[in-house]
């Protein structure tokens, strides 16, 4: 137990900010990150080594995410909170017009195709390094970087319009 115990203290930060990305809601990132890690205690012994262990979490995560979505899917009468992205401004409206750009753009990043919305997310919402983003996809970090660059540049021209 004590060395799972020294990979939840390595990990569950970075994996947290990779769950907030994806959710966008903290309560809904910090349920998702103990069901992650718990998920892993259960499977560690199928950990085969094929990539690092914060890829394999968040794999884990992804997909718990993943049932999740198709869980609000399915009870979608149910009322679900939506993330709520404040900024502190001078006046209350702009404060409010804020948050409306911020959560126009999740939604727009939220429709781009993959990994496209979700690299712009983990980087911007989950303050992600490239070099992780690109380690997370098992590709190269000039990947994670043109793929960013594009997923801004398409979220760009959605706002213009």
């Amino acid at each position: 137990m004590n060395g799972f115990q020294s990979i939840y203290e390595t990990y569950s930060r970075k994996v947290f900010r990779y769950l907030l990305a994806l959710t966008g809601n903290e309560e809904t990132a910090e349920e998702l990150l103990q069901e992650t890690f718990l998920c892993a205690l259960r499977r560690i012994r199928t950990y085969e080594g094929r990539s690092s262990i914060f890829t394999w979490l968040c794999a884990i995560a992804k997909n718990l995410w993943k049932d999740e979505c198709r869980w609000r899917k399915r009870y979608a009468d149910l009322p679900v909170t939506e993330p709520v992205l404040t900024d502190t401004g001078p006046t209350p409206e702009e404060a409010y017009l804020r948050a409306e750009e911020a959560l126009r753009i999740r939604r727009i990043a939220e429709m781009l195709p993959e990994p496209y919305g979700e690299v712009f997310l983990l980087r911007t919402v989950g303050g992600m390094k490239l070099t992780e983003i690109a380690a997370l996809y098992e590709k190269t970090e000039s990947w994670a970087r043109v793929t960013y660059f594009r997923a801004r540049q398409k979220i760009i021209e959605e706002v213009s319009e």
